[in-house]
């Protein structure tokens, strides 16, 4: 009996460990409201550093130059195997700028993918705040906590949006490495 006992007792704590921390009523009170527009504040403060961010790289991208899209493979391989200094500096050079672009994409895109459960956490406080003012027959703050939902679902899709244009930039620095670390490693073999 003791080792049931025991046994209940450690699913017991495992069950209450795993249980959210602030799990409370929900009031619809200016508290509340003031929580949740401050989290919500947050929210879109952090999308609007990420889309700043993406804003201020789109312009490099639309002008840069990618030489795997100015030259063939063969044009390309033409050119480093001349042996010419000048040109193959500019090609290293190119290559690490490429590297360098395609590591700040990288870790934009792992703060954008850490976002959406910030969101399904934002809308569930909208979502829960919402009901309570409608059970107790507020319902302007009702009616306020759905534009917040439907603004939320808004930033989710502007989120998806972003991640795919960021996507779009990964995919062509990807592409330049590609061609241009082929270039280096014929070289670089024996």
């Amino acid at each position: 009996m003791t080792g049931k006992r025991a046994c209940l007792l450690i699913i017991t704590a495992v069950i209450y460990m795993t249980l959210p921390q602030q799990s409370h009523a929900v009031q619809c009170n200016e508290q509340e409201w003031n929580k949740a527009l401050s989290s919500q504040q947050t929210l879109d403060q952090r999308y609007n550093l990420l889309a700043s961010q993406y804003n201020l790289w789109l312009p490099n991208f639309q002008h840069a130059v990618f030489l795997h899209q100015e030259f063939t493979q063969s044009e390309l391989q033409f050119l480093w195997d001349s042996n010419r200094h000048d040109i193959r500096t500019k090609i290293a050079m190119q290559l690490e700028s490429a590297q360098k672009a395609s590591r700040d994409v990288i870790n934009l895109l792992f703060l954008l993918d850490e976002t959406p459960k910030y969101i399904v956490m934002q809308t569930e406080q909208w979502f829960q705040l919402g009901e309570k003012c409608k059970n107790e027959g507020l319902m302007s703050n009702y009616f306020s906590a759905e534009l917040y939902l439907k603004s939320n679902q808004e930033l989710k899709g502007s989120l998806d949006v972003l991640r795919r244009s960021l996507q779009t930039m990964q995919n062509y620095y990807d592409y330049e490495i590609s061609a241009l670390s082929a270039l280096t490693e014929i070289t670089s073999s024996p």
